[in-house]
């Protein structure tokens, strides 16, 4: 029910964020797959030639993105959101346009970086510097995008490319995003001067603001202390980072994509080494994706009521779990049971990994700090099917990598876990912020 009254209380902030979390999927890698063998075919790339491509661009873009994911901090909401839209659609027609590989890096380059970078950071940076005390449950029902995308693009997009070809696809996809989404994202916030405006460095209070509404209220719970901001408060480079505690929780941050996009890449191979049937993996995307929902919306409430860095160190455990279990079974259903607790993790990873960030420093550096740990994440996802790659070179076995995995992981949520326990943590010198 609580969600239902945000809803009712800000339905259109929300939409806004499910909106941009929607559009990103232009720039994700479940849609841009969809081309790939008829982009590959009319350039006469083969599979490994795109894929190093792929690999390269998504590292590029993970590089660029903390430089340019900043500036949400600094201008307003809208204009960001019209202007990565903007670049977005530039990409869809560029890639319609290739005619070569060189063109063909540019395109994906401005797809990734728009798509999978900023769409999402729009969609996410907005709901968690906006709302407070509902923060967990907000961004749960922005998160709805992603799965909503995953659900109805891919078939939409491959009846288009079987009845206009992949070309008219990608262009019809530009039009699209110029035609419905950016006039949307204008309907939806352009008289709220609260959501839109960047967030402004006030001076430091000894005690918060206190909330004025569990819907709406912009004021984070930061946790740091209340003396004065350190003299290098104007700088632009996050005053989180040189905390060790950040240091301590990144593994725990790169662990779900680099070890979920290694997996899924190697599906093949676990399949051929379970002896199971492919079909058991493509079946449990199905329960994943399902699950990652659940995931999400069952965090929201969770975060709202223990916060997101008490929960933070605990959410790979359903991953773990099924893991272990695919790594002692060869029964096929069981890789239904393994998909659905791994898609629980990665619901919980969705709102966890932004709901943290305001609870650690103030509103006006939350764009610059998501967009560095974005970029972390991004290329943990790029580096995680080459680890494993190195793996299978070395010899290591299924069984053995799915045992090191969970090591690992292991070792990650105990660090992360330390890192929040008295006269460990050594809070950064952030000071609360005044709410707007």
């Amino acid at each position: 029910m609580q969600f239902f009254t945000l809803l009712r209380q800000a339905p259109r902030q929300l939409a806004f964020g499910a909106l941009h979390s929607f559009g990103s999927s232009f720039g994700q890698t479940f849609l841009v797959a969809l081309f790939v063998p008829f982009i590959s075919a009319s350039l006469a790339l083969n599979e490994t030639e795109f894929a190093n491509i792929y690999a390269g661009i998504t590292i590029a873009s993970a590089l660029c993105l903390p430089v340019v994911g900043r500036w949400i901090d600094k201008v307003d909401i809208l204009s960001y959101s019209l202007a990565t839209m903007a670049f977005l659609a530039l990409g869809c027609v560029m890639i319609s346009l290739a005619g070569n590989v060189w063109m063909l890096i540019a395109a994906l380059f401005v797809l990734r970086l728009a798509g999978q970078g900023l769409m999402s950071h729009v969609s996410m940076t907005g709901i968690a510097r906006y709302f407070s005390r509902s923060r967990g449950r907000a961004l749960a029902i922005a998160s709805f995008g992603f799965p909503l995308a995953e659900a109805i693009m891919p078939a939409t997009l491959l009846a288009l490319i079987a009845a206009f070809g992949w070309r008219y696809t990608y262009a019809g996809s530009a039009v699209f995003i110029l035609v419905i989404l950016l006039p949307a994202a204008i309907w939806l916030i352009r008289g709220d001067a609260k959501f839109r405006k960047a967030p402004t460095r006030s001076p430091a209070k000894s005690t918060e603001s206190p909330n004025t509404s569990a819907a709406t209220d912009a004021a984070p719970t930061n946790a740091g202390s209340t003396e004065s901001p350190s003299p290098d408060a104007s700088s632009d480079h996050p005053r989180l980072f040189k905390s060790l505690y950040v240091w301590f929780c990144m593994p725990m941050l790169a662990a779900p994509p680099l070890i979920m996009t290694a997996l899924f890449f190697h599906q093949g191979a676990i399949s051929t080494h379970k002896e199971i049937e492919l079909g058991w993996f493509a079946a449990g995307f199905t329960v994943f994706a399902i699950t990652s929902v659940l995931g999400a919306f069952g965090s929201g409430p969770l975060i709202d009521k223990h916060s997101a860095r008490r929960l933070f160190p605990w959410h790979l455990i359903p991953m773990m779990v099924g893991i272990a279990i695919l790594a002692l079974t060869t029964t096929p259903w069981v890789i239904l049971i393994y998909m659905g607790l791994v898609g629980i993790t990665v619901g919980f990873a969705t709102t966890l990994r932004t709901a943290i960030i305001p609870e650690l420093v103030p509103l006006d550096e939350i764009g610059a700090v998501r967009s560095t740990l974005t970029a972390v994440m991004v290329l943990a996802s790029a580096m995680g099917p080459a680890i494993y790659g190195w793996m299978f070179a070395a010899d290591i076995s299924i069984a053995m990598m799915l045992v090191i995995t969970l090591i690992a992981s292991a070792v990650v949520s105990i660090v992360s876990w330390f890192s929040e326990r008295p006269g460990f943590y050594v809070p950064p010198n952030i000071a609360p912020k005044e709410s707007h």
